[in-house]
């Protein structure tokens, strides 16, 4: 899971055990049995809720994103190739190496691994980016 993730993990954790925790003792009358009942509960619901986050992150295309971008940030970037075509599809530009890419709606941003910063305008042209296989 992403550190994102394990954060709101914890949070949830501690909001469903603690709840669980608390509703017990207010239908036990504030016996120690109503709070152990409710915490175990809360405690069988945080794992449900672990199954179903380590699921999404190992089962899903968006998981999968998810872990390759915290990757990528993490270890300064994946190999990739960047090409940047022309109107008529001629290759203007081409740059190789290890570099985490930012994007909004008209640009792309990244730094070498010389440390020179690249700005890529595209609605003029066309952006291919590939991840180099190892």
């Amino acid at each position: 899971m992403t550190i994102g993730a394990w954060v709101g993990f914890i949070f949830c954790a501690i909001l469903l055990i603690g709840f669980g925790i608390l509703i017990g003792a207010c239908v036990g009358g504030g016996d120690t049995k109503g709070c152990v009942i409710g915490g175990l509960i809360g405690i069988i619901l945080t794992i449900f809720l672990f199954m179903g986050m380590f699921w999404y992150y190992n089962n899903t295309a968006s998981g999968a994103r998810a872990l390759k971008s915290q990757k990528s940030n993490f270890t300064n970037g994946i190999e990739r190739v960047v090409k940047v075509y022309s109107m008529d599809g001629k290759v203007l530009q081409k740059y190789e190496g290890k570099f985490d890419i930012e994007y909004d709606d008209d640009r792309i941003l990244f730094d070498d691994e010389n440390g020179l910063r690249h700005v890529i305008y595209y609605p003029t042209g066309t952006v291919i980016i590939d991840e180099v296989g190892k």
